[in-house]
């Protein structure tokens, strides 16, 4: 009891004391935890008996410093309130840096020193340093997963993959600031969770991490190109790799990026090069880039451009006779071309080398392929006139030919050689005489005439000369001045050598008479004379027979009728004549100069009228082949028919007023053909404006007899016959006529609806 006495008057004491020196008091009470970003208002309160007696009542931060700042648009400063015997600290945001004891002081009857401090404690919450959720470590490297988290208190960091907690072990090293993997394999691919855990608060954070194996850009080979100048050319560059890289294209001669340059285009995402129109100075090496997070690779392919032939050079050649050519053809294009020729006479191209045919001619070629261009050299020694003419260069290589033509030009001396037996020439009447001298000559020939040794000016009143080379005309005018005949000479000169021909002026005279006439073939209206024309070895030529004929009636010439053929025409033949009529005959033969004496005379009767001649079968498509057995038996084109054609016979003074066709089923009996006359046709009317008949209906592999007779009022000719042998079926031969085709195609159209 007496202890409890004691204490009640010890803390009345104390109390009492606290009221005469006073005493702070800082609220909220207690202990203060607050996180990063939370506010907070301390309140610094002085208990006195005498308030009035209080001053410099401020804060202190943790460092002692004193807090005057009074913006309220800080996170921390000084807010005045009604009570003078208090202060209010007010943290508007607090951070990190905050923590720590804050101390509030004052004085109190200026002599009494007062203060009381807070400790506030500052919770950061966790909070990703370096987590980022997509990673991308390289195939084979040692990677580490971040995963690092800033807490206070510190957080503590464990791993997950698919369900099984990560640890140190093999190639695995768990670190504060993430997981360490060793020689990252394409297995390693996978979501990972990190967990950031604060233990004295219970505080958890799971980041899910997705690490994606990077595997570097690996190009696959490609092939060397070759593209066509003005073709277009594409290159694919493919490679592996992840993510699937982008892609570059490098010329490696300019070191150009082709994504920038003209013609060129480039597919980043697919690597595809292209190139609108190949040119030469796209020949080169090119370079493909493939690129990625994980990596870079490069490999080159080499674009050959290859260009046709093309021919800038084949100068033409002019050289004397038995001296040396050469034609030297000079081509490009890539790859350099070989280089041949031709003569444009020959089939064939010479070969390399010397010819096997004719070793004067050689071939030589000569390459530069850096430059792509080549040379063809023809040489041909002893060069002879035969070598003259059209030659052709062929500049070849895998892409095509080209061809141009150049000329070798012989130069000779003038020769007559294609006019030697043209010496003489005719004159008559008042008839101009032209002396024609037409040398050959390269280079162009001086021609002069000369006669008795004399040159002739071509200026006097019965000769005058047109032309003194390459061709010259001497014009003569003989008349009745028989000393202008004779022998002239022409010389031709050039700078090789000259030549001459001698020329004979002649006076031509009409022809003599013919020698004989014979009856060759005579029908009642027609003959068919044999003439033999009178000698003409040294004259000018013949051109045409003459007959004139009349009536015996008659007696005289005066009104005779005129028929004239060319000589050496098929046949001398005179048709409408009258049957049984006399007729007088005498024949005459015409030149340039006119027509010769009547010679040759016959008076021959005409027969009297008659049946028809014998018309001639025609066999279209006659082959020897197609007889059977080298005997008189024709192959028909087809199975079923045969067109039977003719030519129109003599109608021996009527006309033909038809023809009449019949044909038989013919057999061999004995060796010889008889008629089958169970198969036999009736006799056929045809009309005469038409030569031909289709015989219709006839049996395959059977051989028939066929008879053509011409009929008019007198009677028939004799039968035309031929035998012919169908074919087993279809046809035979090489003849197909319309009527033909069509039936074909109508028998084909039939099998074709029954089939179907």
């Amino acid at each position: 009891m007496d202890v409890v006495k004691v204490a009640v008057i010890a803390i009345a004491v104390l109390t009492a004391r606290a009221k005469c020196e006073g005493e702070i008091e800082i609220q909220p009470n207690g202990e203060i935890t607050k996180s990063v970003g939370s506010q907070l208002a301390l309140t610094c309160k002085l208990n006195v008996d005498k308030p009035d007696q209080i001053t410099q009542l401020e804060w202190r931060d943790p460092l002692g410093r004193r807090i005057d700042n009074t913006n309220t648009d800080t996170n921390l400063y000084i807010q005045n309130t009604p009570d003078s015997g208090s202060a209010l600290l007010v943290f508007s945001q607090i951070t990190k840096d905050m923590a720590g004891t804050y101390t509030c002081t004052a004085k109190y009857s200026n002599t009494e020193e007062l203060k009381a401090s807070k400790e506030i404690k500052i919770i950061e919450e966790i909070k990703w340093k370096d987590a980022p959720e997509e990673q991308y470590p390289k195939l084979g490297e040692t990677f580490r997963v971040r995963c690092e988290a800033e807490a206070n208190p510190s957080a503590s960091i464990n791993w997950e993959r698919n369900g099984v907690s990560l640890t140190t072990k093999d190639r695995y090293i768990v670190k504060a600031n993430g997981l360490i993997i060793k020689d990252v394999r394409e297995s390693d691919d996978g979501l990972y969770k990190c967990t950031a855990v604060v233990i004295s608060t219970g505080e958890i954070q799971i980041r899910n991490i997705r690490v994606e194996v990077q595997i570097p850009p690996k190009i696959e080979p490609m092939n060397n190109l070759e593209i066509v100048e003005g073709e277009r050319a594409q290159i694919m560059c493919k490679a592996s790799g992840k993510p699937p890289p982008k892609y570059t294209w490098i010329k490696e001669s300019s070191r150009e990026d082709l994504s920038k340059t003209d013609r060129f285009s480039v597919k980043p995402n697919e690597g595809l090069l292209s190139i609108t129109r190949v040119e030469l100075i796209d020949n080169s090496n090119y370079t493909c880039v493939a690129e990625s997070r994980a990596g870079r690779d490069e490999a080159y392919v080499q674009l050959k451009v290859l260009s046709p032939p093309r021919i800038y050079e084949f100068l033409n050649a002019t050289v004397p006779i038995k001296k040396e050519a050469q034609l030297i053809c000079k081509a490009s294009g890539r790859p350099a071309p070989a280089v041949t020729f031709r003569k444009l006479s020959n089939r064939q191209p010479f070969q390399l080398g010397i010819q096997k045919e004719d070793n004067r001619i050689i071939v030589e070629q000569r390459f530069d392929p850096a430059k792509g261009e080549s040379y063809g050299i023809l040489t041909i020694t002893n060069v002879q006139r035969s070598d003259d003419g059209l030659y052709e260069c062929i500049a070849k290589n895998s892409i095509r030919d080209a061809y141009k033509n150049g000329h070798i030009t012989v130069q000779f001396a003038p020769t007559f050689e294609k006019t030697r037996n043209l010496t003489s020439v005719w004159t008559w009447g008042e008839r101009l005489a032209n002396l024609s001298c037409i040398p050959e000559a390269i280079p162009n020939a001086t021609i002069e005439w000369r006669r008795q040794g004399v040159t002739l000016e071509g200026n006097s009143t019965n000769m005058w000369v047109i032309g003194n080379g390459p061709k010259s005309f001497l014009i003569v005018k003989v008349g009745n001045q028989q000393r202008f005949l004779g022998h002239y000479e022409c010389r031709a000169r050039n700078e090789i050598g000259n030549d001459s021909i001698i020329i004979e002026l002649k006076q031509a005279t009409v022809p003599k008479p013919v020698q004989q006439v014979k009856i060759a073939y005579i029908t009642a209206t027609t003959i068919t004379f044999d003439i033999v024309g009178p000698p003409n070895f040294h004259d000018l030529p013949l051109r045409k027979y003459v007959v004139q004929y009349q009536t015996e009636r008659i007696g005289h010439w005066n009104n005779a009728q005129n028929y004239t053929w060319t000589v050496g025409a098929p046949s001398y033949t005179l048709e409408n004549l009258i049957p049984e009529v006399t007729y007088n005959f005498r024949f005459a033969v015409i030149n340039d100069v006119g027509m010769g004496g009547w010679g040759g005379n016959q008076q021959i009767t005409m027969p009297r009228r008659s049946a028809p001649a014998e018309p001639k079968i025609l066999i279209p498509n006659y082959h020897p082949d197609d007889l059977v057995q080298n005997r008189d038996i024709i192959i028909s084109s087809y199975a079923d028919h045969f067109d039977l054609r003719w030519n129109v016979p003599n109608d021996n003074g009527a006309p033909i007023d038809m023809y009449i066709i019949r044909y038989c089923v013919i057999e061999k009996i004995n060796g010889e053909w008889k008629d089958n006359l169970d198969k036999c046709s009736p006799e056929i009317s045809h009309s005469f404006q038409y030569t031909n008949y289709e015989l219709k209906n006839l049996e395959p592999d059977t051989v028939y007899k066929i008879e053509l007779k011409a009929h008019n009022s007198i009677g028939s000719s004799s039968p035309a016959q031929i035998r012919i042998r169908t074919p087993r079926d279809g046809f035979y031969g090489r003849a197909t006529t319309c009527s033909t085709l069509f039936r074909l195609l109508e028998t084909a159209l039939v099998f074709l609806l029954i089939v179907r």
